[in-house]
């Protein structure tokens, strides 16, 4: 009985930790991308001043991408031993594997 309880709040508690880990994902990418594009000048031929005056944004932007990565293999992560129970395990890791390349 115990260990049913047990692996049900396991599988409760798994979807929810794909969710935050996804959430915060996907916020930490916008955010990176929406300051690098906020930084860099709409015009081609503008001053290459322009991007240096943003240099500290885009610094910020770019120090928020290996956090977004952190996140993204964590819900890659939770996915897997999500779906580890349910399918093959060499299909759940080609697909863990294919996330990881494909966030490279």
């Amino acid at each position: 009985m115990d260990q049913e309880v047990a692996r049900l709040r396991r599988s409760l508690k798994t979807p929810r930790a794909a969710a935050i880990a996804g959430i915060i994902f996907s916020l930490l990418l916008i955010t990176s991308e929406v300051l690098v594009w906020l930084s860099i000048p709409s015009d081609p031929s503008a001053s290459p001043l322009e991007v240096v005056r943003h240099a500290k944004t885009v610094s910020i932007s770019l120090n928020l991408v290996p956090f977004a990565g952190i996140a993204f293999l964590w819900f890659m992560a939770v996915v897997r031993d999500h779906l580890g129970e349910l399918g093959d395990r060499f299909f759940v890791t080609v697909f863990l594997g294919s996330g990881c390349c494909t966030w490279q």
